[in-house]
């Protein structure tokens, strides 16, 4: 097989894929096989357009989340085999007509398709990025030099290899990001595809060299050399899929296996035309196919794997069932609306994801669904706009261009290559600003807000930071027996108040020990109830019941997000997201566990007499405070109470009734509650009883420091010059230790009257 040629095509210019003859229109004959009457290049199947605009939605609803979207990300595997599939039927096309194919005139097609939109995008998020993303996070790359990084690796046709990595560092994730990262993210399949336009010729090449050395016709052999690298393609994917899941899902060889289904149907359908009662069973098949993974999403660990086989059949029988003429599913994929987003299908997949995630950052959090949708729509507006003033001067959809010799595809492949050496330019200049805006006095506060954290002893921490992952006993000074002892047991929303129980316990001869860990509610372990979670409640429960009895009094401080395990209705924007890294499923699991372990934890407690107090629910806010506050946005960084404390009420009601069958909670001569609460104030009052009653065991004491984060009508973010959160649902150290006097009685009961240091609440 002749390679190219340079110089511009003899028509005047290579037609575009979507309006361009898919190899030479089978000729029927008996027995379902065909000759190879050649068909006009101007033949055009609509269908394949129809099919990118439904892969196009499909796409899209994954990624604003829309409801019933969940296995939608197949779309991306529909569009790896339909670009197979075209390109490779334009190339035989040309071979079959010409004898040859002008690589040169189809990279320079590829390069008018592709460069200008692309480029365009990149240059305009980098713009957006500088007013809205941030320059400095506490975890990982932040987003503002990992935007400018990733468009140098998209303008280079590597941005899979660049997300690959991010991945492996845990910066980005495809299915779970976090807000400002991975702008660009979605540039990884558009580098997939690139690089399979720069293999093709390679794998072209190895077949006709192993052609001519069998003396096998040409076609045959590319056939037999596609379903050999397929295949390889594939159980590498299937290999990787467990070891190296990011690798499986970014690098281009794992993702050959597609494009070369597509490749291999090009190759099969200009031979072989099933009958027209088969083709409708085809395409209904592959409409089946698809609504079945849709209803059912399939695993999204390890992905492709062999779970990509399932769309890519389904692609292959769409694209096949319109081969030869109309079928039912040919004609619906024919409509005006789906052949009309398959023509702007480029240019929406550019703008698409930028959007939804600068629309994240700007607020912080998910967007509602409807803004989600709204983003969704603004950007398919764009990409309308591309198509018709950007694409359209470089790339005409007719298949026809300049006809000037000027802009012949040495001319246009230089000129493609300046174009992303220009935004690769750009990027290093947005890193640069993006660097020494990091280094600002503003900035840099900014960063300290974000570390503002509770600091515990490394041996107590497991894969986080800073968040106990791992169960277990983590004490916070030296342990001695014989000295009274106050044990903190709870979830992230106990981790936050070590500060504060730090700050009131200062030269305190006494024990502070913790066993806290991120979305770990407290509750009894049942046999059903396994994990780390049910092992750290059961090392929890055993040190209560071992120091209980000890001649040292044993203080129990219970905290934790009520209102993510109690099952509130309403999900806010900082629900919306995984909490303390958990997910959504795991979420419910543990809320089940709570459900029924937490009251018998309670009457566990009461069992053996622990003297126990436990803090109220606590306001969370929708959005990360130090960066809400460090730039001016559309909307006030504090909360209306009723928002930040769902449920506060029920919440409430629900632990002091569990609260009132622990020892000291009801005065035994009166039969009044004894329950105490510690407020604003300072002050410990009995709710329906006489403070000043005397007898018995120190009743259980309600700690309520609501009072410093709000007021009666709004929580805050910030005031003073103080930070209240380090980032949307944890208090920062600073302000933790400012709710010192919230924890003085807790201490006063077990080691008498502490140290009376300044420490007043912020508001």
């Amino acid at each position: 097989m002749s390679s190219s040629t340079l110089a511009p095509p003899r028509s005047g210019g290579e037609p575009d894929p979507a309006k361009e003859s898919l190899g030479p229109s089978p000729t029927p004959s008996k027995g379902g096989r065909t000759g190879t009457t050649p068909a006009s290049r101007g033949e055009y199947r609509p269908d394949i357009d129809g099919i990118r605009g439904a892969a196009a939605i499909m796409v899209m609803g994954f990624h604003a989340k829309v409801p019933g979207f969940e296995g939608a990300y197949i779309g991306l595997d529909l569009f790896f085999v339909v670009s197979g599939y075209v390109i490779t039927g334009l190339l035989m096309h040309e071979f079959t007509k010409t004898g040859t194919i002008k690589w040169g005139a189809f990279y320079a097609r590829r390069a008018r398709r592709l460069i200008p939109a692309k480029a365009t995008m990149l240059i305009g998020v980098l713009v957006l990025s500088y007013f809205i993303l941030t320059p400095t996070s506490i975890g990982g790359e932040p987003p503002q030099q990992q935007t400018a990084r990733s468009a140098a690796a998209a303008a280079g046709f590597v941005s899979n290899f660049f997300f690959l990595n991010a991945s492996q560092a845990g910066d980005v994730d495809y299915f779970t990001h976090q807000p400002g990262t991975g702008v660009l993210l979605h540039t990884w399949s558009l580098s997939v595809e690139e690089q399979f336009y720069l293999a093709l010729p390679i794998a072209i090449l190895l077949a006709w060299l192993v052609s001519k050395l069998l003396r096998q016709p040409v076609v045959r052999t590319m056939l037999l050399v596609t379903v050999a690298l397929g295949v390889a393609s594939l159980w590498l994917a299937i290999h990787l899929a467990g070891s190296d899941p990011d690798a499986a899902y970014y690098l281009p060889i794992t993702r050959a296996f597609e494009f070369l289904i597509g490749v291999a149907l090009a190759l099969v359908a200009r031979r072989i035309r099933p009958a027209e009662d088969l083709r409708e069973v085809m395409g209904l098949a592959g409409v089946a196919i698809i609504a079945f993974v849709l209803w059912n999403p399939m695993p999204v660990d390890g992905y492709p794997s062999y779970w990509a086989l399932l769309p890519c059949a389904a692609a292959a029988l769409l694209v096949w069932a319109g081969v030869g003429g109309p079928t039912v599913v040919t004609r619906f994929l024919s409509i005006r609306f789906l052949v009309g987003l398959g023509l702007v299908s480029y240019g929406w997949y550019l703008w698409h994801w930028p959007f939804l995630v600068l629309g994240e950052s700007l607020n912080l959090a998910p967007p509602p669904l409807h803004a989600r949708v709204a983003l969704v729509l603004a950007a398919l507006f764009v990409a309308y706009l591309s198509y018709r003033y950007i694409e359209g001067l470089f790339y005409k959809r007719s298949g026809t261009v300049s006809k000037s010799r000027t802009w012949g595809s040495r001319r246009v492949m230089i000129s493609g290559i300046l174009a992303m050496s220009c935004v690769a330019g750009l990027s290093g200049g947005a890193l640069a600003l993006a660097d020494e805006a990091k280094t600002s006095p503003h900035w840099q506060d900014v960063t300290e807000q974000l570390a503002d954290v509770p600091v515990l002893p490394e041996e107590c921490l497991g894969e986080q930071s800073f968040i106990p992952d791992k169960p277990g006993q983590c004490d916070l000074v030296p342990f001695e027996f014989g000295r009274p002892t106050v044990m903190l047991w709870g979830d992230s929303h106990a981790w936050m108040y070590i500060p504060a129980i730090e700050a009131a316990a200062k030269k305190q001869d006494v024990n502070l020990v913790a066993f806290v860990m991120g979305a770990c509610p407290v509750f009894i372990p049942t046999e059903t109830a396994t994990g780390a979670c049910a092992r750290s409640n059961a090392a929890a429960l055993r040190f209560a019941e071992r120091f209980v009895n000890k001649a040292a009094p044993l203080k129990v401080i219970i905290s934790q997000s009520y209102e993510t395990y109690r099952g509130t209705p309403f999900i806010g924007m900082a629900q919306e997201r995984d909490l303390d890294n958990a997910n959504d499923e795991y979420v419910r699991k543990m809320a089940s566990y709570s459900q029924q372990g937490t009251p018998a934890l309670f009457q566990r407690l009461a069992d053996i007499n622990a003297d126990v107090d436990v803090v109220g629910p606590t306001p969370i806010i929708p959005r990360n405070a130090p960066l809400c506050e460090a730039i001016s946005r559309p909307y006030s960084c504090d909360v209306p109470r009723e928002q930040a404390i769902r449920d506060e009420g029920d919440n409430r009601g629900w632990l002091l009734e569990l609260m009132a069958g622990l020892p000291g909670a009801v005065d035994p001569e009166t039969g009044k509650p004894k329950v105490l609460v510690t407020t604003d104030n300072d002050k410990a009052d009995r709710e329906g009883a006489d403070p000043d009653a005397d007898g018995g065991p120190t009743p259980p004491r309600l700690i309520d420091p609501v009072g410093a984060l709000c007021n009666a009508t709004t929580c805050f973010a910030e005031s003073d010059g103080v930070t209240y959160y380090f980032d949307d649902n944890h208090l920062s150290a600073k302000m933790s230790r400012m709710l010192r006097k919230y924890f003085v009685p807790s201490i006063r009961d077990v080691v008498g009257d502490p140290d009376e240091t300044s420490g007043d609440t912020a508001r």
